[in-house]
């Protein structure tokens, strides 16, 4: 049984949950742990950590950057790091305001297109989600589900017609805002003077810059991980054990604290698709490792 799912999206992010609903699911899987890690955002950590205490549960702040190294995509998780130090405080500010921009460019794009229906404004998307500083399809799903313009089973087709931008999108997306994702470089950087822990997010496919990334500074990987095959799990565990590195893990968008599993069923997967041992936990609960 593992103790604690420290990768989590809620609905401040790109999840289903509210935070205060994500602790009660752990409270349920009979979890001792939850980390809230929105994608470019801390919003939510207050009202989790809040939960968490009153259900008895350990936590930590949490946060997942989307970054690029050497060209390719590489997803940190940054924990226990000050949110208001000033440099994070602007990288925080700067990628949550790109997501929301992307979001109301793809959500006019879809309409002009005739793929996403009409009658939803991006006045309408942001007066429901008045408390949030990121927005994506999540959010404008929302909006549309309360308009009865579309039902629970289309966000498939939603999702994939909608937001998933193709390559000239993307430029375009880059163009039109004047930056991209941050270097995953920098964003390690950033962590660290936050006085956090950096931390790569299902490390698939990056097994030939694992040297390279904890020069950087990277100081653990996740082991346990839905999108992790029995190889990467291996792998990373054996180099964190070897590094003396932070394992970490949890179910994303996958299994019970996903929320996806009614509309996509391949993220039903069993409880123990992603996650930590309690060992593992509290070694990043108490910063054994720095």
């Amino acid at each position: 049984m593992l103790f604690a799912s420290c990768h989590n999206h809620s609905t401040f992010s790109d999840g289903v949950y509210t935070p205060e609903k994500l602790v009660a699911l752990a409270k349920e899987l009979g979890h001792g742990g939850i980390i809230l890690s929105d994608h470019d955002t801390v919003r939510g950590t207050y009202f989790l950590q809040k939960e968490a205490r009153k259900q008895g549960l350990l936590s930590i702040l949490g946060c997942e950057f989307g970054t690029v190294y050497k060209g390719v995509g590489v997803h940190l998780l940054g924990f226990d790091f000050n949110p208001y130090q000033e440099d994070m405080a602007e990288l925080l500010k700067r990628v949550s305001a790109h997501q929301t921009i992307r979001s109301r460019l793809l959500m006019e794009w879809g309409q002009k297109r005739g793929t996403l229906p009409k009658g939803v404004t991006w006045e309408d998307v942001t007066t429901k989600w008045c408390f949030n500083d990121y927005l994506c399809n999540n959010q404008i799903f929302e909006t549309y589900l309360e308009k009865g313009l579309l039902k629970r089973g289309d966000y498939p087709e939603f999702f994939r017609n909608n937001f998933r931008p193709t390559k000239e999108q993307s430029k375009e997306i880059t163009r039109i805002i004047g930056y991209g994702a941050p270097e995953t470089e920098d964003a390690i950087k950033i962590i660290l003077k936050a006085g956090g822990v950096p931390v790569v997010a299902h490390p698939h496919n990056l097994q030939p810059y694992a040297e390279d990334l904890i020069a950087l500074g990277v100081m653990g990987f996740e082991t346990i991980h839905p999108d992790l095959n029995e190889e990467d799990k291996a792998f990373f565990d054996t180099f964190c054990e070897k590094h003396n590195l932070y394992k970490m893990g949890g179910h994303d968008h996958s299994s019970v604290l996903g929320g996806y599993t009614d509309v996509m069923p391949e993220h039903d997967l069993p409880i123990d698709c992603g996650g930590v041992t309690e060992e593992d936990f509290m070694k990043i609960y108490r910063r054994k490792l720095g």
